[in-house]
């Protein structure tokens, strides 16, 4: 778990939307006749060159107009919630906190190659920072064109973020690749050491291709030698009242 006011990085959405009904036993599936003409007569255009097993390249530094959803977050029985109570020892001396899970999708009208891609920032925390005089909580009802609540407790910070949220509001995130060595970091843990940070950060530090503006994610850990592959970690929101999006423009006519 990261420390609060660490910055949140690109992760796997809370569950797999890719999968087909059934295959995670939260839906039926769909019983279809194997001669369903669908499958027997209608001819696919398939493209020869392309993979369907290759990776994509991680959303491209910038800042990307997004469309934000809540998405369920563990408890601390493993229980998925759309919200759940923690309290960390070395978090605020203890005190109890809500948290969740918010998922944002890129909207690219311009190549759309990155369109819909999915960054998850995982726990949300109403946890005041005494520092900076807010929480994550708030500082995302404000950046997603809400209000805070008359008297912001904890519990009326997480309801209004979750009203919010369920109209599934945009703003603008700006991103950035970062590398960080999943294998170091494990080493790290079973040792009872600080986790190691980033290697490398920003897209312009990784190797460029032959392809003008376009760098390879795939770099090697100075510690392990392994290979990283870089990830897009969600640097800074802004309401669509601060900024524009300077990536993923319509298409010029």
């Amino acid at each position: 778990m990261s420390n609060f006011g660490d910055v949140t990085y690109a992760d796997a959405p809370a569950a797999d939307s890719t999968a087909p009904a059934g295959v995670n036993g939260s839906e039926q599936p769909i019983l279809i006749d194997p001669n369903d003409p669908r499958l027997t007569s209608e001819v696919l255009t398939i493209d020869e060159t392309a993979d369907a097993y290759a990776v994509l390249p991680p959303l491209p530094d910038g800042k990307w107009r997004m469309k934000a959803k809540q998405v369920d977050i563990k408890d601390d029985k493993g229980q998925l919630q759309r919200y759940a109570v923690f309290s960390r020892a070395k978090m605020a001396n203890g005190q109890p906190f809500f948290a969740t899970n918010i998922e944002y999708s890129a909207i690219d009208h311009g190549t759309e190659e990155f369109d819909g891609v999915r960054i998850t920032d995982y726990w949300v925390k109403t946890l005041l920072d005494q520092r900076k005089g807010t929480s994550q909580a708030a500082t995302m009802i404000l950046k997603l064109g809400g209000k805070l609540p008359a008297s912001p407790t904890q519990k009326a910070v997480m309801d209004t973020l979750l009203q919010v949220l369920a109209s599934e509001p945009e703003l603008i995130y700006e991103t950035a690749w970062s590398a960080e060595c999943q294998t170091c970091q494990n080493v790290a843990k079973k040792r009872g050491e600080k986790a190691p940070r980033p290697f490398l950060q920003g897209m312009h530090r990784f190797p460029a291709t032959r392809t003008p503006g376009v760098h390879d994610p795939i770099v090697q850990c100075p510690t392990c030698k392994g290979q990283v592959r870089a990830q897009a970690r969600l640097v800074a929101p802004y309401s669509l009242k601060e900024t524009q999006p300077t990536r993923g423009v319509a298409k010029q006519g």
